[in-house]
């Protein structure tokens, strides 16, 4: 039979209703670093309850959480793959008929993204919670960009300024996801694009490697199928909605060092030994893979009749 809310640990965040659904009984699956994962028996969304306290999350977010801590080239290795892929999904956005206007992207991190899009002329906007990332984004980007400081609740009052919104690999961290995507709606002019990646509970690799699949982390809060996806989406008002297989531009390079920081028993050695072997030019390339994620398109309504 499915459970309650399990006990929370003293400054944990428990969930009392699914976010999805409002179901009040979740069954548990597995455990995410000593975070119990658990299944919504009304929607199977799955998600860690209890969450982290926000003092567990701000050791986690360290200086360094972006590129895998501080061993000499990381920062190199993770930049290179990040504006990789940041050219990819612009490709796929420019093929969706988005190709210009002003852009706000939520988690920004170091402003890789940001980057490509100001080469494209996008005119950006990126906002971060950490204030490290924030300093190097900006910094990176002089006056191509503007860098906000903060959580999205800094720009709320910025209703319909945007025509699109970018969010990778981000819903899954926030703690209130239907809040989250209705504050995005209300940024977003009428007929703006969302443009949202995120882990998918459903792809192969987390069918293969089940209570070891290395999204399940402390720090990842919620986790998403396309079907509860395309449900949390339409629930916050988006329509149009299209979901993509979750590409990205990966190095053998970046697929070891996230593996190191993540490990995957009999996973980890291998992927060490073929950095080891490979030509330093050969692993730090970066290559179109599947990446068990998924990528989500979706708009803002228009008026009637437009």
């Amino acid at each position: 039979m499915p459970s309650t809310v399990p006990p929370a640990l003293p400054d944990r965040v428990p969930v009392a209703a699914c976010p999805l659904c409002g179901g009040r009984e979740f069954t548990p699956v597995c455990r995410a670093a000593a975070h119990a994962v658990v299944r919504c028996a009304g929607c199977q969304l799955h998600l860690l309850n209890p969450q982290p306290s926000d003092a567990e999350l701000v050791e986690i977010y360290h200086p360094h959480y972006s590129f895998f801590g501080a061993e000499p080239g990381a920062e190199a290795c993770v930049s290179r793959v990040k504006q990789a892929t940041a050219a990819h999904y612009l490709n796929l956005l420019a093929a969706a008929g988005v190709s210009g206007g002003s852009l706000l992207e939520i988690g920004c991190g170091d402003g890789d993204f940001l980057l490509q899009a100001s080469r494209r002329n996008f005119p950006a906007t990126g906002i971060d919670y950490s204030p490290h990332s924030c300093a190097k984004a900006q910094a990176k980007l002089g006056a191509a960009a503007r860098i906000i400081c903060g959580e999205i609740s800094a720009v709320a009052d910025r209703r319909e300024s945007y025509d699109l919104c970018v969010a990778c690999d981000v819903i899954e961290h926030v703690r209130q996801p239907a809040d989250f995507l209705q504050t995005l709606h209300g940024l977003l002019r009428p007929n703006g694009r969302l443009f949202i990646v995120t882990p998918d509970l459903d792809s192969l690799a987390a069918k293969l490697l089940r209570s070891r699949w290395p999204e399940f982390k402390a720090e990842h809060m919620y986790y998403y199928t396309p079907r509860t996806l395309r449900r949390q989406l339409a629930q916050a008002g988006f329509t149009d909605i299209r979901l993509l297989g979750g590409t990205k531009m990966l190095s053998v390079d970046y697929v070891t060092r996230h593996f190191i920081t993540y490990p995957v028993s009999g996973l980890t050695p291998v992927l060490r030994l073929l950095r080891a072997l490979l030509p330093a030019s050969w692993g730090q390339y970066p290559w179109l893979i599947p990446a068990g994620g998924m990528i989500a398109l979706a708009r803002k309504p228009g008026p009637v009749g437009h």
